[in-house]
């Protein structure tokens, strides 16, 4: 357990999430549980899940690296 890198955790470049539906589907989940927080006013759980919404959004379409998610591969 020591030598385990806690990094590799938060990893969104798991071949798991190559396919296009489930990038769709993991920023959706994330962003509506966000508003959901808000809806019954726990701002405090809002933040933490629009702001993995949000990271998870850039990674997967706008960030320079998006191109590792689309490939002949995808499943």
């Amino acid at each position: 357990m020591a030598g385990m890198d806690w990094r590799k955790s938060f990893d969104l470049k798991h071949p798991s999430l190559k396919p296009l539906w489930v990038r769709i589907l993991a920023v959706a989940l994330s962003a509506g549980w966000a508003v959901a927080e808000l809806f019954i006013g726990s701002a405090f759980w809002a933040i933490p899940f629009g702001a993995a919404a949000a990271y998870m959004a850039y990674v997967f379409f706008f960030s320079p690296d998006r191109h590792y998610f689309s490939g002949k591969d995808d499943a």
